[in-house]
């Protein structure tokens, strides 16, 4: 038998094949929208005077863009930003110089105008915001970079006119600023921003709102005859008080609204025919002891009639509050006149003066009876602590660390200076004196 063979043509078997089509348009996806950068602006740096170590926040407008990436310029060298936000940008230790500095913002392009802010290295910095007057005493804390001196607005040698100054840091450096106080003063001390006590001759007056207003308390010349003889004795975050040379004390633990005025003791001075005071105790040295946490008042009694004209008495005096019940522990033993009787101490068991003609500084571990030498060559000396302690020698400061073993050379100063104050916090150190003399450490 013969086999057929069927023959199916191509064209049927392709048939078998479903073409799929659709009737739908394919969306091609949009090209994506590019937002050109908006102006930038900054509107402030914080803090305006940076110290090494610290951030510096720049505050303003656009600084970011979803397209292009935002750099960041600080003396027009790029740096790497610790955050950044449309109106915010945080730098870490920025590249900074010591003095006026800037930042710019930049996105694509488009730049921020050139913002200033000032720099301080740590170390030893010269400020110059009080010119060429004679700086008493400055005044500096951990917790603000707010400075107050105490200075002689007065440019004429033989006349004296204090004043109290505000240095505040800002962008092109420390800046004066006001402190609503006319007339002279004698003393001045601020124990925060806000709070503090001027004096003079005839009154103390205390400001819990950086003098805005203040509360005066008025002294008669029995109480304080000394011009300018009412003097911050101490301050704390706690009590305020003031003392005199005749050893009279005005308490306050409230800023002023109440005090305890203590009258000098009766010995203190004699009242003269015409109502005069004739005073007969100097009490030069006033503070708090580490030792013991009691008070103590040193100076020197004189009376010409009992004791001769050439011959002083030592005077140690001691309270438990510094502002009664004083207790006397010493008005006989003999004054030594080879030294001066303006005295310092940190712990009343090592007293520091220097002599009057030789310029050597000394101390006494026994309450003024007698005294070991402790430096030659010394013009001025600052205690900051029981072993810490400052001297000007010639136009150099030096410092010990250790009670005298041994003197590092802190600061070479100009020719001629004087230092009148060296004061300090736990950070910081600031030199007061003539001449515009002014020097602040940050350690």
């Amino acid at each position: 038998m013969k086999r057929k063979l069927l023959l199916i043509p191509m064209f049927f078997v392709g048939s078998l094949f479903v073409s799929c089509s659709s009737d739908e348009t394919e969306k091609k996806p949009e090209p994506p929208v590019v937002v050109a950068p908006l102006p930038i602006s900054i509107t402030a740096t914080t803090p305006e005077l940076i110290t090494a170590g610290e951030n510096l926040e720049v505050t303003g407008t656009n600084f970011t863009n979803k397209n292009y990436p935002t750099k960041v310029f600080v003396n027009e060298i790029e740096v790497t930003p610790k955050e950044i936000t449309d109106t915010k940008v945080i730098l870490s230790s920025p590249n900074i110089k010591s003095g006026e500095n800037t930042v710019r913002v930049q996105i694509q392009g488009v730049n921020s105008t050139l913002f200033g802010f000032y720099a301080m290295a740590k170390g030893w910095n010269k400020l110059t915001t009080l010119g060429n007057l004679d700086i008493q005493s400055s005044t500096v804390f951990d917790n603000s970079k707010t400075i107050f001196s105490f200075a002689d607005n007065d440019a004429n040698d033989n006349s004296f006119w204090g004043a109290p100054k505000k240095l505040e840091p800002k962008s092109t450096g420390y800046a004066s600023a006001y402190i609503p106080q006319s007339g002279s003063y004698g003393d001045f001390k601020m124990i925060d921003e806000k709070t503090g006590v001027l004096t003079n001759t005839g009154a103390g007056f205390f400001t819990d709102n950086g003098f805005e207003t203040k509360k005066t308390i008025a002294v008669t010349i029995a109480f304080s005859p000394a011009i300018n003889g009412l003097k911050v004795g101490y301050f704390d975050d706690n009590i305020c008080i003031l003392t005199t040379l005749l050893s009279g004390q005005i308490y306050t633990k409230d800023k002023g609204a109440t005090i305890v005025k203590n009258d000098p003791p009766a010995w203190a001075a004699k009242i003269t025919a015409g109502g005069g005071v004739s005073s007969r105790l100097g009490a030069s040295a006033y503070g708090k002891s580490v030792s013991d946490n009691k008070f103590y008042q040193l100076g020197i009694l004189y009376d010409p009639k009992k004791y001769g004209s050439n011959n002083y008495k030592n005077v140690v005096l001691q309270s438990e509050t510094g502002y009664d019940n004083w207790i006397v522990k010493d008005t006989i033993s003999n004054f030594d006149s080879k030294n001066s009787s303006y005295y310092k101490f940190v712990n009343i068991n090592k007293i520091f003066t220097m002599t009057r003609t030789d310029k050597t500084l000394v101390a006494s571990t026994d309450m003024l009876q007698t005294w070991n030498v402790i430096k030659t060559d010394v013009t001025a000396f600052f205690l900051r602590s029981e072993t810490q302690w400052y001297i000007q020698s010639g136009d150099k400061l030096y410092v010990t660390k250790n009670s005298g073993t041994s003197w590092e050379l802190e600061l070479e100063l100009p020719t001629g200076s004087v230092v009148n104050d060296i004061s300090f916090s736990k950070s910081k150190i600031i030199v007061s004196g003539n001449k515009g003399l002014h020097y602040l450490k940050l350690e």
